[in-house]
């Protein structure tokens, strides 16, 4: 192999390895930790994670607009994660008459969305169009949300 084509080869290889780190680097939101927004109308990504008996945001003050929620359960027990769009504190939730849960009917209360079923180690994602105001994530498994299981956020 002459020296001319080793040089094309080697550039090839070079190309194709810069293109493939940039494709791999390049679409979409990132998780950065911070809440971050994707190029392109992509919206905001925010990362949750679900400890006992804990919930934590990589940000509490989002963009109004096109929320995915990655939602990460780092605790031992099954967890979910639900967002309500509320005037009422985080703590203040109105709660079930027949079990230890908040009452996700209660007209104070709009359900944006939600996972369920999350699985120790498992993470799962939605996404919901938030206007702005004021919003509640929490853990709506019995007992969860009276351990704690809740954060306040806004959105705008």
């Amino acid at each position: 192999m002459s020296i001319s084509s080793r040089a094309r080869r080697a550039r090839v290889i070079v190309m194709l390895s810069v293109m493939t780190l940039l494709a791999a680097c390049g679409g979409g939101a990132s998780s950065s930790g911070t809440g971050s927004s994707g190029g392109g109308g992509g919206g905001t990504t925010v990362d949750v994670t679900l400890t006992e008996f804990e919930v934590t945001m990589s940000t509490t003050d989002v963009p109004a607009g096109e929320v995915t929620f990655n939602v990460t359960n780092e605790g031992t027990v099954e967890h979910e994660f639900v967002v309500f769009q509320t005037d009422l504190a985080e703590d203040a939730l109105p709660e079930a008459s027949d079990a230890p849960e908040v009452n996700e009917d209660d007209p104070q209360l709009t359900s944006m969305g939600e996972v369920e079923d999350v699985a120790p180690g498992e993470s799962k994602s939605f996404t919901a169009t938030l206007e702005a105001g004021s919003y509640v994530g929490i853990c709506n498994v019995e007992t969860h949300y009276d351990s704690g299981m809740h954060i306040d956020f806004t959105a705008g």
